[in-house]
Order: C-alpha cells, then sequence, then structure tokens
C-alpha cells in the first residue's frame, strides 16, 4: 500500500509540474479515475490449455497536453489482475497475478475518438502458495507494451472516457530453468476526465 500511494503522489506530481509550466489553454491538464475488467491470459512454454480469465482493474491517470496539435502524454498507475486459467484432469485452475502497473502513453487524438500506446512497467503485489507451488520461483518485475483506442464523451465540465488497450507483456515472469511466462491480454475500462 505504501509502494501504491508513493507511486499514485509520483503520477499527479508529473501532472502538477506540467501545468505550472503550461497554461491551461495551451496545454490543458486532465485527472482520470477509471475502473474497468481485463482479459488476462498467459502464454507458458510447453503447456496447452490456457485460457483466458476475467478480473478486475483500476487506476488514476493524467493527461498532459504537449502544445502539439491532438498530441498529449498520459502517465497512469493501475491496479491490474493479470494470470490465466489452465485446464487439467480436475477441472480449471485460476492463477491471479495483481499488479501495480504504471503505463506511460502517447495519445493521438481525432477529435473524440483516440488511439494510445507506450511501455509499461509492473510490479508484482505478493505471491500465494498456489503460485508459487504452480510456477516455482516468479520475478516481481514485468515489463510490457500496452496499446488501445477509446472515445472521450464531453459531460458537464469533464468527459466521459471509454477505453480499450491490449496489454504485450515482454518479460519473462518466471525465474525458473528452462520455463518461459509472459503475460497477455485486454482491459476495457470507463473513466471520467476531470480538468486541472
Amino acid at each position: 500500500m505504501k509502494k501504491f500511494l508513493a507511486i499514485t503522489a509520483l503520477v499527479l506530481g508529473l501532472g502538477v509540474q506540467a501545468q505550472t509550466t503550461t497554461t491551461k489553454k495551451e496545454s490543458g491538464i486532465e485527472l482520470i479515475p477509471k475502473a474497468g475488467l481485463s482479459i488476462a491470459n498467459q502464454n507458458i512454454k510447453n503447456v496447452n490449455g490456457e485460457k483466458s480469465k476475467v478480473a478486475f482493474q483500476a487506476g488514476l491517470g493524467v493527461n498532459i497536453q504537449t502544445g502539439l496539435k491532438n498530441f498529449s502524454v498520459q502517465p497512469e498507475v493501475n491496479f491490474i489482475s493479470k494470470g490465466t486459467k489452465i485446464k487439467n484432469n480436475f477441472g480449471n485452475e485460476t492463477y491471479n497475478f495483481n499488479y501495480i502497473e504504471i503505463p506511460v502513453l502517447a495519445k493521438y487524438s481525432f477529435g473524440p475518438v483516440y488511439v494510445n500506446a507506450g511501455p509499461s512497467i509492473g510490479f508484482l503485489m505478493g505471491k500465494n502458495d498456489r503460485i508459487k507451488a504452480a510456477y516455482g520461483k516468479t520475478r516481481s518485475v514485468d515489463f510490457g507494451l500496452q496499446m488501445g483506442a477509446g472515445v472521450a464523451i464531453p459531460a458537464g465540465p469533464g468527459k466521459v472516457i471509454v477505453d480499450g488497450r491490449y496489454n504485450l507483456g515482454l518479460s519473462n515472469i518466471s525465474d525458473e530453468k528452462g520455463m518461459d511466462v509472459k503475460n497477455r491480454g485486454f482491459a476495457i475500462s470507463l473513466g471520467y476526465a476531470i480538468p486541472l
């Protein structure tokens, strides 16, 4: 929890710093609380039967206009549940990997519609006994790429944000010799952009 609060403060501080160096008219700042679903899976070497699992995700973003027309940068701090379901002789076993994830996205808008993409880093929040028994040693940091699109609908003083994203894990999260496990998944969220 202390790590989450520290990271959130860092992202908010970045937004405030950007606001002090630009005016609202030229470069608006928006605070975006959001929540939704993650549809997670894993690519596991020499394992068949991986299936997607649906879980919760939520976070906070700061959209910072750059001064270039329609282009902005959006750092975020998110909680997201990743993992997979694996089919075996006893049915489906679900494995949850919960992360605090920090993407930094380049965002380009076409009117209310936008596309975004950028790198992300995730920090694993603990390891339960089921994970240890099934996966052995796992790494606590996961690097990846995110890419997606969404729509920003004016509503009141801000905008309703509907966002869809694909998460591509680049890191092998296993620390066992001969194992290769990479996170994959989609994230769908609903948020509200609050102008500052």
